[in-house]
């Protein structure tokens, strides 16, 4: 196999691979095997046609989509783990041509943790605090910082840019979530799009800046919660499953999955609650704060 990396701007790279004649027919061959295992052709009984034949009867399309498929699963892996490197996306693929009795040839691109500077937040988020009390000196009632000044002071204050490969797929994200609400209403995306007087590229346009800013928040609040080297516990983990009351969502909770998501909000929590707390000078309510990161 052979590799060439590509740096790209925005912590992406770009693998150009090339996998040797030998290593395809041996993967085709593979394939083409596995299929004539449950292959049922007229005049012999499953499993038992001749491996010519069922190349000779097979939907080509299939069975080389099925070929590139298992080479992708081999090779991809190899290269990135050949050149270091960390993907956190499904890589961008695009295949030059397919033949098995050809070199197999294709590109991957793919995203890697964005480098990013944060400035002395802590002392802009003290002079943001004296600045919300100098403006409300003439109302008895305490204020305080929101999770949202918070937030935004952080992303104005650090210098990172976001992979458009790590950007596209939020955007697919966030518009499969509205096609689905949009279907449970028993509507359809355009009368969607006609009741808030949209069109479908100043809705891709919102949905971009949503989706670059919560990208954002999400590797800032990564790095933020290591370097205040926060650590959350499974017991912390397991009382805010407990705390939901309803057996079938907390069996529902405890799979890994939920279990690390449950761990990032808590997280995330907990750094919100640590940052307002130093800003403000004062002890704040972790469950007030909590409660409006969630309506967040």
């Amino acid at each position: 196999m052979q590799v060439k990396l590509e740096k790209q701007p925005k912590s992406t790279f770009k693998l150009e691979v090339v996998v040797p004649v030998a290593k395809v027919k041996e993967m085709y061959a593979k394939v083409l095997a596995e299929m004539a295992k449950n292959a049922q052709l007229a005049g012999f009984r499953k499993g038992q046609a001749p491996v010519s034949l069922v190349e000779e009867k097979a939907n080509k399309s299939e069975l080389y989509g099925e070929v590139v498929n298992k080479l992708l699963e081999v090779f991809y892996p190899q290269a990135v783990k050949e050149n270091n490197l960390a993907p956190i996306s499904n890589p961008k693929v695009e295949i030059k041509e397919f033949e098995p009795t050809k070199d197999f040839e294709f590109v991957a691109t793919i995203a890697t943790n964005p480098e990013l500077k944060i400035k002395e937040y802590k002392k802009l988020l003290k002079k943001r605090f004296e600045e919300i009390k100098d403006a409300h000196k003439e109302h008895d009632h305490a204020v305080h910082l929101t999770p949202d000044e918070v937030v935004k002071i952080l992303i104005d204050l650090t210098e990172i840019e976001i992979a458009d490969l790590l950007i596209e797929e939020e955007i697919n994200r966030m518009f499969s979530r509205m096609v689905q609400q949009i279907q449970a209403m028993g509507m359809s995306v355009e009368d969607f799009l006609k009741s808030q007087n949209k069109t479908v590229e100043q809705l891709s346009s919102e949905y971009k800046k949503n989706a670059e800013e919560s990208l954002k928040a999400e590797f800032i609040f990564a790095h933020l919660i290591k370097e205040e080297n926060l650590v959350i516990t499974d017991n912390e983990i397991e009382e805010m499953i407990a705390a939901v009351g309803d057996k079938g969502m907390m069996e529902k909770l405890k799979s890994p999955v939920q279990k690390v998501y449950i761990k990032s909000i808590i997280a995330k929590n907990r750094l919100l609650t640590k940052l307002i707390e130093e800003a403000e000078g004062v002890k704040v309510d972790d469950l007030d704060r909590e409660e409006n990161q969630n309506e967040k």
